[in-house]
């Protein structure tokens, strides 16, 4: 396929959700109209200032191709999981592409990604590399626009992956070992329309959920692939994101694993997936919902670990204890460095019996321990002379 034929708009759309930020709004479609953006885009608005259809109206006049759809305003999650699966279900081109509204695509790196999905038909998704970028630079004084400003602080994200294996097993512990950047790569269409019918039917309350969810989808349907190319910058300080709105009422990962819709968020989770896990590689449902599990658990490990470091109970050196226990415990029975060290841990009194956890390195006995303990030990060392039951043996 040609290159001028995948950089117009009969190829690619791109998917602009919004939910009030008018102020981002404008300035994401300023940047697309001055980086003379050629593709297709789809704004689904969910918000509630109706100025943004006149904003729109004047902005086709500097030749972007724009289509505006009014949706009603998104109180819910349910409601925006819907409006993004109807959006989707109108998107005429063979590819597609989501947006937020505080973040930029790189027109080269769209433009590669879209050439690398029109001829790698097995390939479901093509993305490039993330910069992040702060407006107004590190320890400027706080602002209520951040939008623009004279220092620009920014870098590239260093994970780089791509999960091309030939099963969908493979591919999802690939992606689950990986950076989380597949969500905004170019998608098939017909693909990422499924996977958020999946979505609203799912309907989980946990946002970041909802992200995990396309991103196995996404994995299981086929390969990936990351290119050495930049791709989006994406802006970390811009306030009034979904993202931290939902953070700041229901907490980190360790947090929310803990409200009361959690479990029946998860359930639903690893249904589908291992649904269509199971479909992909034709194994069995319970082996494929033990794939989603296990994935899972290394997707959300690092942010996990990072939220439970966090907490005061536990300190800097609890991951270092822990690793080294865990690779003594891994050591096999005969090891005499085991041995050894298990002697060592149950004859030191002073060590504490949570060391093994990391959080508690040394104990002090109660004043009587050792005396009140007496009896407990007798009754231990002398079966015979208490149970009759165990005489001669």
């Amino acid at each position: 396929m040609a290159h001028l034929e995948v950089t117009s708009s009969a190829h690619l759309t791109i998917l602009l959700p919004l939910k009030d930020r008018v102020p981002f709004t404008h300035r994401w479609l300023a940047y697309a109209a001055s980086a003379k953006l050629p593709h297709h885009i789809l704004i689904a608005d969910g918000g509630s200032d109706p100025t943004v259809a006149q904003t729109v109206a004047e902005k086709e006049s500097q030749g972007l191709d724009l289509e505006y759809l009014r949706y009603p305003y998104d109180s819910s999650y349910a409601d925006y999981y819907a409006k993004i699966a109807d959006a989707l279900s109108r998107v005429k081109t063979p590819f597609v592409v989501m947006a937020d509204n505080d973040d930029f695509f790189v027109p080269g790196g769209l433009t590669r990604a879209l050439e690398f999905l029109s001829t790698h038909p097995d390939h479901v998704a093509c993305g490039g590399q993330s910069a992040l970028f702060w407006v107004a630079g590190a320890g400027a004084s706080v602002r209520s626009d951040t939008r623009y400003g004279d220092a620009v602080a920014w870098k590239c994200s260093s994970q780089m992956s791509s999960d091309v294996a030939e099963t969908a097993e493979r591919r999802l512990r690939e992606r689950c070992l990986g950076a989380n950047d597949v969500f905004y790569a170019v998608h098939r269409t017909d693909l990422l329309r499924g996977h958020f019918e999946a979505v609203r039917d799912c309907c989980p309350h946990d946002l970041f959920l909802m992200e995990e969810l396309i991103m196995f989808l996404t994995a299981i349907a086929g390969k990936t692939r990351q290119l050495d190319t930049l791709y989006i910058a994406r802006q970390q300080d811009s306030p009034g994101s979904s993202a931290g709105a939902h953070e700041a009422r229901f907490g980190d990962w360790y947090d929310r694993m803990l409200v009361p819709t959690w479990s029946g968020d998860f359930t639903r989770f690893v249904d589908c997936a291992a649904a269509a896990l199971s479909r992909a590689d034709g194994i069995s449902t319970d082996d494929a919902r033990r794939t989603v599990v296990e994935s899972y658990k290394m997707s959300v490990a690092p942010f996990l670990l990072a939220d439970v470091l966090d907490e005061p109970s536990v300190s800097f050196s609890t991951p270092l204890v822990l690793q080294v226990v865990k690779r003594l415990v891994k050591l096999p029975r005969t090891s005499w460095l085991r041995r050894a060290a298990q002697r060592l841990y149950r004859r030191t009194q002073w060590l504490s019996h949570d060391f093994v956890h990391g959080t508690e390195f040394r104990t002090r006995r109660a004043r009587e321990a050792a005396r009140e303990f007496a009896p407990v030990r007798e009754f231990l060392e002398s079966p015979g002379r208490y149970d009759s039951s165990t005489a001669g043996t």
